[in-house]
């Protein structure tokens, strides 16, 4: 979206490399669950603590404030995966 209304070319890679990281855990998860959790969990968390940090700087609930909550959760939740496969 950065890049669509500023022409952000930082935010087209983030969020290409975003999407390209989560959809090879996607991918991966029914067939090696620890190796997908394990890099959901890493990737989840940086992006909450990105987009947190400039949640906490813009106090912007759109994007940044969505994201980073939603991040949040996902990281619990690849947490709980990680737990229960191991």
């Amino acid at each position: 979206m950065g890049y669509l209304k500023r022409g952000s070319k930082i935010s087209l890679v983030a969020g290409g490399g975003s999407a390209a990281l989560f959809y090879y855990v996607y991918t991966e998860l029914p067939g090696n669950p620890v190796l997908a959790s394990s890099i959901g969990i890493v990737g989840s968390a940086a992006l909450t603590g990105m987009m947190g940090s400039r949640y906490l700087r813009t106090r912007k609930v759109i994007p940044a404030g969505v994201v980073s909550v939603v991040s949040l959760v996902m990281t619990g939740a690849y947490l709980h995966g990680l737990i229960r496969s191991s």
